[in-house]
Order: structure tokens, then sequence, then C-alpha cells
């Protein structure tokens, strides 16, 4: 039994045997990858970073990254990865947002700030090139470790408060799937700024194993390190997956485990996968709930197609009467970055209220139907907007497609949809009249938009607020 007293990403802080980095031509163990991070401790400590400020991370290189991770957890000060995609102005948006001191950054940016009183720490013209170190405190059970920002409803991004317990206590709820021990190895296949990147790191600091570092997140980097370093686990998303399996790309033997979500998951690619050795298991969760709460493989998907699976342990889904699914966990995020009213509204009785419409069999596997903000309310009518973009994505000629309410006077909200094609002939009128095959009238969008390409997140997924201001 581990003690709850200490921070256990440090268990593993002296082992010099041990790899805990990998990447082409270079390989870090665990004591060096500790030495490394307790000497840009020192030098942010100088820089005038404390205990509890809250540090938001612009960092591209991964390796830098995980080391002013450990760094400011020397310093007790908490870690607030960014989107390294994002452009100088919304990232200046975020920082006035929240009021941050400090910005840690590798990126030759700059930044036009209105707060003179924030301070840039830039990689670039400090060095870690030293001896200088001091002893810094193991921070404990119950302090907070990382902000990672996920959308908001209004377009300010919600800042989602996890502690060390609660990171550590979905990695132990997990691990029953996962089975990870000392010298497994993860491929960093997420961006770190997302928490399903964010825990490959804390998974691998609090069992021992070896984070791959590819050289990017592009199909070809990832299968190189896949060939190079044969992870014993990966988590991806069905996108990354796609594209591997388009490319006959097959896994190595030492592969144990797929951890594939994100998103909708089709069943027949994770089927696919499987045959090809990929080893998936479908999982939901959320930045709110520290990643994975559900976990199906796929000879259950067999049996129960589109299910995200059963709760993991210290795991209790509850369906509400209007269907949306309510997650108690000891994994559950600690609070929104100072939005009192967001936390109070989304923890209530000790559940999370996810936003999700969904269903328990009764076998306790859980199906989600949609996301309840996504819902169309149309002439009184509820359209599930998933549903119809699946409909219309079986019409032959059509590759992408995302479905979204419009403002109307007379129906509250119409359906409307853009579409990018492949068959150059595809029109509205051809879509509307396959769609009144398969879907009910009211279902069917009334507007029909074409475009050459959808914005999508770096984790593939739909940006649908941003599609639906540009449309």
């Amino acid at each position: 039994m581990k003690s709850k007293s200490t921070n256990n990403f440090f268990n593993f802080s002296d082992r010099k045997d041990l790899v805990a980095v990998l990447k082409p031509e270079l390989s870090i163990s665990f004591k060096e990858l500790f030495e490394q991070s307790n000497q840009i401790a020192f030098l942010l400590s100088h820089k005038g970073i404390k205990k509890d400020n809250y540090i938001p991370l612009l960092i591209d290189d991964n390796l830098l990254f995980i080391k002013t991770v450990i760094a400011l957890w020397f310093l007790g000060a908490i870690p607030v990865p960014l989107n390294t995609k994002l452009l100088d102005d919304e990232i200046k948006s975020t920082l006035d947002d929240f009021d941050f001191k400090f910005l840690v950054t590798d990126k030759k940016s700059s930044f036009n700030l209105s707060k003179n009183e924030l301070g840039i720490i830039d990689f670039n013209k400090i060095t870690s090139e030293n001896d200088e170190t001091q002893s810094f405190s193991i921070p404990i059970w119950e302090k907070e470790a990382v902000v990672i920002f996920t959308s908001g409803s209004t377009g300010r991004p919600k800042g989602v408060v996890h502690t060390f317990s609660s990171l550590i206590n979905s990695i132990e709820n997990s691990n029953l799937v996962l089975n990870q021990r000392e010298n497994d190895s993860w491929l960093a296949s997420l961006p770190f700024y997302h928490i399903g990147g964010f825990q490959i790191i804390c998974r691998s600091l609090f069992y021992g194993c070896s984070i791959i570092l590819p050289q990017s997140l592009q199909t070809d980097d990832l299968t190189k390190s896949i060939k190079e370093f044969n992870p014993t686990h990966l988590s991806l998303v069905s996108t990354q997956l796609e594209k591997l399996i388009q490319q006959s790309i097959k896994p190595n033997d030492s592969l144990r485990i797929s951890l594939i979500g994100g998103g909708f998951v089709d069943d027949e690619l994770m089927i696919e996968a499987d045959m090809l050795g990929w080893k998936t298991f479908r999982v939901y969760g959320s930045s709110e709930t520290a990643s994975m709460v559900t976990a199906i493989s796929v000879n259950e998907i067999k049996e129960r197609p589109q299910s995200v699976g059963k709760a993991l342990n210290n795991v209790q889904i509850n369906i509400a009467d209007d269907s949306e699914i309510l997650i108690k966990s000891n994994s559950l995020l600690k609070k929104y970055l100072d939005d009192e009213n967001e936390t109070s509204e989304k923890l209530i009785d000790g559940f999370y209220h996810t936003g999700d419409l969904g269903f328990l069999d009764d076998d306790g596997y859980l199906f989600i139907e949609a996301r309840r903000t996504d819902l169309i309310v149309t002439g009184g009518e509820n359209v599930n907007p998933i549903e119809v973009e699946k409909a219309i994505l079986k019409i032959n000629g059509i590759k992408e497609v995302c479905v979204f309410p419009k403002p109307s006077k007379t129906w509250g909200q119409i359906v409307v949809c853009v579409i990018v094609k492949e068959d150059e002939s595809i029109n509205g009128i051809i879509v509307k009249e396959n769609l009144k095959k398969i879907i009910a009238g009211y279902k069917i969008p009334k507007e029909f938009i074409f475009t050459c390409e959808l914005p999508k997140t770096s984790l593939g997924k739909l940006e649908r607020e941003k599609i639906r201001k540009m449309f």
C-alpha cells in the first residue's frame, strides 16, 4: 500500500539503472531526469517563481516540458500547459483572463502584452547547463498538481485543476486494464497540454516506465518511434489510428494495449485495428475525470456495439432522469480555475455532471448518445447532430461533415450541415434525397454548405464552435 502522505511521482528519482526518457540518439535515466529538473527548479526559483504560483507553460520541446513540470513540482508551483498551436493573440487572451504572473516558454514569439508585470521566462535566453541545485520539498498528496485547459461553452477556456491525489487515483484506477510495471514504455503520442498526453507522463513516472518521445505527432514520426523503440503502451485518437491502418502499419510484438479515445470511435475501425495486432481498447473520459473512467475490449465491443465500456475501479456512473451521465470518482477535478459558478454547476453532491447523454445497459456497460450542449432543438423536436452526421457520411462521395444549429425565428433553431465532398457532383438536393430514406424529416438539415476543409483540434476532433462561427 503506497503512502498518501507524499507524491509518488518521485519514487524512482534515484534510479540510474531505469530509463525515464527515450528519443532518437538519447536515453535519460530517472536519476538524470530529476537532477536536470532540479537544476531548472533552481533557475526558476531565482526568476521569482514561488510555491502555489500558477505557471503557464508554452513549450514545444517535449523533454524540456517534462523537466519543467517536475521542476515546478519541486518548487510547489502548479504547471498550466498551454496549447502550443495557439496564435499569440489567443495566448495573450488566456494570460489576461486568468491574471497569470509568469509565462515559461521556449517559443520565439513576440507577445504584445498589455500587462507589463507579466514575467516571461524564455528558455532561449537562459541555460540550465549548470550544477547549481538545492533541496526542494516533495508536494503532499492533496496539493494542486496541474491545470489543464478545456473548451468552454462561452468561448473562454476552462482551467481544470487536478491534485496529485486525483491524478494518481486515476492512474491506479486504470491499471487493472493497463497492467503497467517497471521497464514498460509509453509512446508520447498525444499533446502534453491535453489530459491524455499529460497522464502519459504521470503514468510513466508513477510506475517506472520509459516515455518515448517521437520527433512529432505526424504519422511517419509515430511509426518510426514504434519501430525503433517497441512501446508496450499507446494512447491514440481515432484519426491517428485510422492513418496508421491506412498506411498498413503494424505494431511491434511488445505492444500490450492501445487506448483509443478522444471522441467517437467507429466499431469497425476498432475491430480492424485489433486484427492487425494493435490490441485496442475504447475508453471514455475527460479532462475533468483525469482521463479514462471506462474501458472496453474489442471482444466486448462485438457483443455490445458502440459501448464505451464499464466503469473502472473507484468509478460510479449514474444516469440522471434527463439521461445526463453523472460520474463520481476519486479522480475528479478539484475545481475550475477562477470559476466558482462553473465548479458549483458541474460538481454536485460528489458527482461530475458531464453534459453527455447516454444510458447503462443491464450489465453496466455505458453508451454515449450525444453531447447535451450539441443537441439541436428545432420546432420542439430534439435532434442529435452526431446521428445526422453519421447518416450523411453513409452517402457515397462525402468525406467529412459537421452538423450544428442556427437560430431561426420560426423554428427556434434549424439544422445546418457543412460538408467536405470527394465527389464534385454531390449537392444539397442529392444529400437531402438520400437522407429522406434513413432519418426522420425533422432531422434533415435545412441548409447545406460545402467547403474544402473543416477546422480540427490537434487531436483531430472537429472544432464545432469555430465551424459555427465560420458559417
